[in-house]
């Protein structure tokens, strides 16, 4: 499926590449692939049992005026072809193509709180520097991290936070107790 999901995003990066509106495209792939990650929408597009239409009229009530024709026809033709499971994917691969094509990247950041703006600024800055790119964040909340914050980054896993560091202690005294407890 991997594959697959590739070869659809080559096609729509060629075509958003040679009609010249590759970073109109990237800004709607990702609202589109955001909105569809929801575990709602997820769940109209992946049902086997809802007609093509019914997925139709779906996608033109969310996204119908809001994208590129362009664009909303690949989701029709996703959605037509009984692949809809796949549109995330696709829209994620497409956006990595085109963010490498462009020289950007996309920082993962998860934190137990939502970050400031300053904070969101701060660190993309930071990123900017460290990675020379252009660095935009994905700022997500997620309250089990307890504190401190995951950065993934371009495969790579920066992680502070206090969950990880409660994991690690556990680690260590577990490895320090006698093998008879």
């Amino acid at each position: 499926m991997a594959e697959l999901s590739v070869r659809y995003a080559a096609s729509l990066f060629d075509l958003s590449v040679a009609n010249g509106v590759l970073g109109d495209y990237l800004k709607q792939a990702v609202w589109v692939r955001d909105a569809l990650q929801k575990d709602e929408c997820r769940n109209i597009m992946e049902h086997p049992r809802l007609a093509d239409d019914e997925k139709r009229q779906f996608l033109d009530g969310v996204f119908a005026g809001n994208i590129h024709d362009d664009l909303m026809g690949f989701l029709y033709m996703l959605s037509a072809e009984g692949r809809g499971d796949i549109i995330v994917p696709t829209l994620t691969a497409f956006i990595n193509m085109g963010n490498l094509y462009t020289g950007k990247t996309v920082a993962t950041v998860v934190s137990a709180f939502e970050l400031s703006e300053s904070q969101t600024q701060t660190l993309k800055k930071l990123l900017t520097e460290k990675l020379g790119k252009q660095v935009d964040i994905d700022s997500q909340v997620d309250t089990s991290v307890i504190g401190g914050f995951r950065i993934n980054v371009d495969g790579c896993l920066i992680d502070h936070t206090v969950k990880k560091q409660l994991g690690d202690l556990v680690d260590s005294v577990k490895r320090g107790l006698p093998n008879d407890h």
